[in-house]
């Protein structure tokens, strides 16, 4: 595997985490916000 090839597939993973801890404190704070 090519080092382009490793630094996209990293670059990949730490939006992907990125995404699901941003939905997961959106979520949260919706939650709250309800009750």
């Amino acid at each position: 595997m090519s080092p382009i090839e490793f630094f996209f597939d990293t670059l990949l993973v730490l939006v992907c985490l990125g995404v699901i801890a941003f939905s997961a404190l959106a979520v949260k704070k919706l939650y709250q916000g309800q009750r």
